[in-house]
């Protein structure tokens, strides 16, 4: 197994699988923060399964500067009520799954502050992840933007919803409505922890342990 090392991630909004993965070995997390924002990612998204299949769950953003804006300046936009629309859209989805009920409530806070940039909201999320998943590393946002870190696992551009050949070897496990629609991999976290309650620690672990020759 690699050792573990420093890790260099993009931010995430309930994070999928893979990115959970790669927490389990990491030392030390870097949070890149001075990239140029970029669209269509799990930057400030998030799937779900529900009765009708996949749903995106998106929190809104602004970016004062256009498209040259880095993400440590991103800003969220209340605009509209997304954090009761997220809310609701996990009650319909997971109220049936076996540890909803115990995790729901550990999640609150994220929907009732109302930060004023995106990094911070997904900061306190991966903060509460941690707590869950038993990981204590240390985490840090980059200072300065690097198109190819040479300190650490780079695993900036690995993980995005668009690039499905590339994702990472997920197990089935069971979901709400794998009846309907089959198994669906890597899903956010959420999901696994719904669904798998305790068990999501060893299911992240032993994730990593099947694709690590990938991300070596």
């Amino acid at each position: 197994m690699i050792p573990e090392k420093n890790l260099l991630l993009s931010t995430a909004y309930f994070p999928p699988l893979s990115y959970c993965s790669l927490l389990t070995q990491s030392k030390q997390l870097f949070i890149e923060a001075q990239e140029t924002y970029p669209k269509q990612t799990y930057r400030n998204r998030c799937i779900i399964l529900t009765a009708n299949g996949l749903q995106n769950l998106t929190v809104p953003v602004k970016k004062p500067n256009g498209n040259h804006t880095r993400t440590c300046d991103v800003k969220i936009s209340y605009d509209e009520d997304w954090q009761n629309q997220h809310q609701k859209a996990l009650l319909s989805a997971y109220s049936a799954a076996p540890f909803f009920d115990h995790y729901i409530d550990f999640f609150a806070p994220v929907f009732e502050k109302k930060h004023s940039f995106l990094l911070d909201l997904n900061q306190e999320i991966l903060t509460l992840l941690q707590q869950i998943l038993r990981m204590n590393q240390l985490v840090r946002f980059t200072e300065t933007f690097e198109k190819r870190s040479i300190n650490c696992i780079d695993a900036r551009f690995l993980i995005h919803p668009k690039k499905t050949q590339n994702q990472l070897i997920t197990e089935p496990y069971y979901q709400v409505f794998s009846d309907r629609f089959g198994f669906q991999p890597d899903l956010s976290i959420l999901d696994l922890l719904f669904n798998e309650g305790p068990q999501a620690v060893s299911y992240i672990n032993k994730m990593y342990k099947i694709n690590q020759d990938r991300l070596s």
